[in-house]
């Protein structure tokens, strides 16, 4: 490993230190890993593959509604949430855990009230 992606790594390491993460990625916004911390049995290269694909429905959504492209995309799943967010101008960090290590800050409220 190159001394940048080492240093990338150690950039990673307090998001894991979080308990319930299950993986910390940088990748570039055509889904290339650039630096991981996960489990040992976490497929980064395929998830990294399929985040580049959210971020692409993002980019048109957001040209849709006349925005900029999202600053950060969160998804809920029943085990897991994944936020996708900035890092620097050429990276993107994705973090992948426990709902109770990545709540996101709304709800829809089920009864429709």
């Amino acid at each position: 490993m190159s001394d940048q992606a080492d240093s990338l790594v150690t950039r990673l390491a307090p998001y894991r230190e979080t308990p319930g993460i299950v993986a910390a990625l940088l990748i570039s916004h055509d889904g290339f890993v650039v630096a991981a911390d996960a489990e040992p049995d976490f497929a980064t290269d395929a998830v990294a593959a399929q985040v580049a694909g959210a971020i692409d429905i993002g980019a048109r959504l957001a040209g849709e509604l006349g925005q900029p492209e999202a600053k950060y995309i969160s998804l809920e799943f029943n085990t897991l949430n994944v936020v996708l967010a900035p890092f620097g101008d050429e990276l993107l960090l994705v973090l992948v855990g426990a709902p109770s290590a990545l709540i996101c800050e709304y709800r829809l409220n089920k009864t429709g009230a």
